[in-house]
Parts: C-alpha cells; sequence; structure tokens
C-alpha cells in the first residue's frame, strides 16, 4: 500500500503541458529525435506535420522551411472493433487487448473523467509474462486511485531492444483506441527489477516513445555472469545438451530436450482450458516420444473421434467446478507462459550463443548518462534487496541531468530517490490476488 501511494504522489505532478503529442511510430533505435512529447494522442506528430500545431505555426513560418524528411514506413495498425471508439468497458476490469492486459480507473462520472496518466508498467523477470497476475495487489490499487493502466507482458531474452520493440508494437496497438476513448492523458512508465531496465532503455534509445515520469523499482542491471553464478562454466554446456548437441543439432540419434519441454508446454496450455490438444499436437508428441531411447511401440497419432468425443464429454462438466473457475484458469494458463520462456532462453544460449545481455550492463550505464530524458523519476528500493542497483543508476541519471542542461540549460529533472522495508527484491509480487485466493479457496477449501 505505501508503494503504490508512493507511485501515486508522483504521477500526481507528473502532466506535462507539451505542445505536441505522443505518437505512435515502429522506426525507433536513435533514428529520429523529435521534440519531446508525452501526451496520448491519435494525431501525427511527425516534422511535417507538426508545423499545422497552433503553438508552433508562427515559429515555422518565419524561418526557411527545411526540405521534408524521408517517408518512414509505418506498421499498419488494425482499428479497433467500432464498439471500442464510442463505448468504454467496464471499470474495474481486466482485459486483454492486443496482447496488452487493460485495467481502466473506476469512476461514476458521465462521460467519464479522464484517467490522471496513463502507467505503462513492465515486470521483472520471467514474472513479466504475466504482469495482470504478478502485480495485480500493486497495479489495481493504482488504478483505483484514478490511473489507466497497461500492463505489457513480455518473453524474457537476452537481446533487451528485440524485447523492447515487442513490447512498443503491442503497446502502439492500444494507443489508439484509448487516445480516441480518454484524449491526451501524460504516458508513466512504471517497471520492476528487469522491467526497471526496459523503461530505462525505452527513455534512453527510444526518442520515439517518451515518458512524461518514470518510477523504477527494484532496478538490476547485472550482468548475466553476476546474476547466475557459474553460469559460463555450468549452465551454458548443459543448456547446449539440452538442445540437442552443439550448435542445437540433434548429434548421435540424440533427441533435444528443449523440444520435449516444448511439447509439454504446449499440453499443459490445453490442460489449462480443459480442453484436449488437437492431432497435430498428438502427432507431434507422439513423433517426438517414439524418437526417445525407450519408448512404446505403436503410438497413436491421433485421437480416434470416439475417444475425442468421450474425453470432451466428460472435461465439460469439469469447466463449471471451482478447479477451471474464471478465478483460477487465467493462472493455470499464465503460469504456462511464464514456464514457456525456459525453452527460448536455452535456445538462445545453445544455438544463438548468448553469453550475456545486449546492450551489456557497461552500454546501459552509457545510455542512462547520456540520452536518459524523463523530466520525473522516481527511485524505490528495499532494504533487504541484495539484486537491487537503485544507488548506482541514481548516480547515473544525476550526470544525465548535466548531460540535458548542457544541450537545453532551461530544462530541469526531478530525481527521487526512497527507501523502503520490505521483504526483499519480489516484495511487489507479494500481495496475492483476492479473487484468485477466493478461487484458490474453492478448490482447496476455507
Amino acid at each position: 500500500m505505501i508503494l503504490a501511494m508512493l507511485v501515486s504522489l508522483l504521477l500526481c505532478c507528473a502532466t506535462y503541458n507539451g505542445v505536441s503529442a505522443f505518437i505512435p511510430q515502429h522506426s525507433r533505435r536513435l533514428l529520429h529525435r523529435r521534440n519531446p512529447s508525452y501526451l496520448l494522442s491519435t494525431t501525427s506528430t511527425s516534422p511535417a506535420a507538426s508545423t499545422s500545431n497552433p503553438n508552433t505555426t508562427s515559429a515555422s513560418s518565419s524561418s526557411t522551411p527545411s526540405p521534408p524528411p524521408p517517408p518512414v514506413t509505418k506498421p499498419q495498425i488494425p482499428p479497433p472493433p467500432p464498439s471500442s471508439q464510442t463505448s468504454i468497458p467496464t471499470p474495474g476490469r481486466w482485459e486483454e487487448i492486443h496482447g496488452n492486459y487493460i485495467l481502466r480507473p473506476p469512476t461514476t462520472n458521465s462521460p467519464p473523467t479522464p484517467p490522471r496518466a496513463l502507467i505503462h508498467f513492465l515486470g521483472g523477470a520471467f514474472v513479466g509474462a504475466a504482469p495482470d497476475l504478478s502485480y495485480r495487489y500493486l497495479l489495481e490499487r493504482l488504478a483505483a486511485s484514478g490511473y489507466l493502466i497497461v500492463a505489457t507482458p513480455f518473453t524474457l531474452s537476452f537481446d533487451y531492444l528485440a524485447t523492447i520493440d515487442a513490447i512498443l508494437d503491442k503497446f502502439e496497438r492500444i494507443a489508439p483506441s484509448l487516445a480516441r476513448q480518454y484524449g491526451p492523458v501524460p504516458v508513466v512508465g512504471v517497471g520492476h527489477s528487469c522491467g526497471a531496465l526496459l523503461q530505462l532503455l525505452i527513455t534512453s534509445l527510444f526518442p520515439d516513445t517518451p515518458r512524461a515520469a518514470n518510477a523504477l523499482i527494484s532496478y538490476n542491471n547485472k550482468a548475466v555472469g553476476d546474476a547466475v553464478p557459474l553460469f559460463e562454466e555450468v549452465f551454458a554446456p548443459l543448456f547446449v545438451s539440452l538442445e540437442g548437441g552443439s550448435g542445437g543439432n540433434e548429434t548421435d540419434g540424440g533427441v533435444s530436450a528443449v523440444e520435449g519441454m516444448e511439447l509439454g508446454l504446449e499440453v499443459m496450455r490445453f490442460a489449462a482450458r480443459g480442453e484436449l490438444p488437437p492431432d497435430t499436437l498428438i502427432s507431434s508428441l507422439s513423433q517426438y516420444i517414439q524418437k526417445l531411447p525407450v519408448s512404446p511401440p505403436n503410438l497413436p497419432s491421433t485421437l480416434p473421434d470416439p475417444l475425442r468425443a468421450t474425453l470432451n464429454d466428460i472435461l465439460t462438466p469439469l469447466k463449471s467446478t471451482p478447479l477451471l473457475s474464471p478465478q483460477i484458469t487465467p493462472l493455470l494458463s499464465q503460469s504456462v507462459d511464464v514456464l514457456s520462456q525456459i525453452p527460448s532462453l536455452i535456445h538462445e544460449v545453445a544455438s544463438g550463443g548468448a553469453r550475456d545481455f545486449t546492450p551489456p550492463p557497461s552500454q546501459v550505464r552509457n545510455a542512462a548518462r547520456r540520452a536518459y530524458r524523463a523530466r520525473r523519476t522516481l527511485l524505490i528500493k528495499y532494504d533487504n534487496d541484495a539484486l537491487d542497483e537503485t544507488d548506482e543508476i541514481e548516480g547515473l541519471l544525476k550526470e544525465s541531468e548535466t548531460v540535458m542542461r548542457m544541450k537545453r540549460p532551461m530544462v530541469t529533472m526531478d530525481l527521487k530517490r526512497v527507501v523502503l522495508e520490505g521483504y526483499g527484491h519480489a516484495t511487489p509480487c507479494l500481495a496475492p490476488p483476492l479473487d484468485v485466493v477466493e478461487g484458490l479457496e474453492g478448490v482447496l477449501g476455507e
């Protein structure tokens, strides 16, 4: 609760009265540096279009027009359903839209009062694949305080920039419809652990995705070798073996354990929904089992129609039981999403040769020092957190203000650090979602 109040305190002051608006763009990574803009909107802010802004017309007309910039190819973002443009779904309920989990602030006004800010939330390593469950306690209290929550799940990767590209692709698909519904609102980045690092990189290296403010919780920027002891000596060779020989190729008739993990997780995904796997998955699983040194003979590659019908008749009543209730099913399904990151990481090490994150910690520090642009930043650390590196990033962000003021002397950056009592690095994830607890009580009994 204290954590939510502190983040709310930062966001209360986060509104930026800019003259332009935040617009999703596909070309990022230091390709374009436009005037900073922090508001969610549906209008273009390309250099050519910005001259139509009434606040900038006089300045544009008094100077020689510059040649138009080369066209930037942007992905075609599918329009939202017609209903989303005229009505806002019921607040207080999580929605999954274009790969993002949305939680709207409660309101009794008609028309609804605009949210105080849009919080774009990124969770930590692994648990960031299910932020609506892992961080539900924190995010629901922020939503209750008047903030629109967009929690974007991501798959952990050694390539931070590719991860950010995937995150922003998802966010850009939901941004236009939210802007149509709520109008311009400041966009604030909030991240925990690895998510805090990703928010830092977004604000430093992706100038087309600015933030009015950031809240970085339990920031961590350790190298793989520091975060995982004996990674090079033990885990990397183990991952190559699990992938199936050197370079990920099966040798000497070996079988890839990673392939077996992936098939097993796919079966679990269907089971979590109370469904039978399709025949294509059963066929792949059968072929894999037959390659094992010891395997049962004559495995079927499909389920006979009578057997499938019988099993479906058995499963259908189970969907109305507490075991597959609306509270428990998302927990089971997203647990599979969390586990599904393991095979992909093994593949990156075994086949891709990954041995550290990209960019490595030294380059992340340089980016923060030279290019961090958020005007307001709240750093939150816990007093019992051995993984936290908030002290280091605080010094780097102070240096970034000096660099920024050399370019723009009138710009100031508000940086605040707070130390809280807690249970360590995982504190933001510890409070259980109440509806999940109620669902588990239905299964296990009070």
